[in-house]
């Protein structure tokens, strides 16, 4: 009799134990840290926007989206913010918007910043590309080290 007893008493106390865990698992995941929206100046539909979140010589790309037609190019895009991704939406970090390539172009670097609010806001930001973004392509290169036949 004292066997089942303890049987079940080990059975119940690992249950409760497990509880903490499974509840954890079902929470919500926590929210952004922002929404910022609004026009992208020249972008086409489909057109990706980039949220880059700059935390001192780091950066983190911490939202991403895509242009949709309402009337002119607009975007929509959700700040991660850091319970999410470490090194993103922490308030007073910066945020740099980056419009990615076209058919027509390559990407550009948004001439418009934003800096992460301390509590969740919406936040109007209209976008213009700043100066294409170039790739630098760096050759191979052969030293001569002055040993000969090698």
């Amino acid at each position: 009799m004292n066997k089942r007893l303890l049987a079940g008493a080990l059975v119940a106390g690992t249950a409760l134990l497990a509880l903490p865990v499974s509840v954890m698992a079902q929470l919500p995941p926590s929210p952004p840290s922002a929404l910022f929206y609004g026009s992208v100046q020249g972008a086409s539909t489909g057109q990706g926007v980039v949220a880059i979140v700059i935390n001192g010589n780091r950066s983190t790309t911490c939202g991403v989206s895509k242009v949709v037609d309402s009337g002119g190019p607009v975007f929509a895009l959700d700040l991660l913010a850091d319970g999410q991704v470490p090194g993103c939406g922490s308030s007073g970090r910066t945020v740099q918007f980056y419009i990615t390539p076209s058919s027509s172009g390559p990407g550009r670097m948004a001439t418009e910043s934003a800096t992460v609010p301390s509590s969740f806001q919406a936040v109007a930001r209209n976008l213009t590309p700043g100066a294409p973004l170039t790739i630098k392509r760096i050759g191979v290169q052969v030293a001569n080290d002055g040993i000969p036949g090698q």
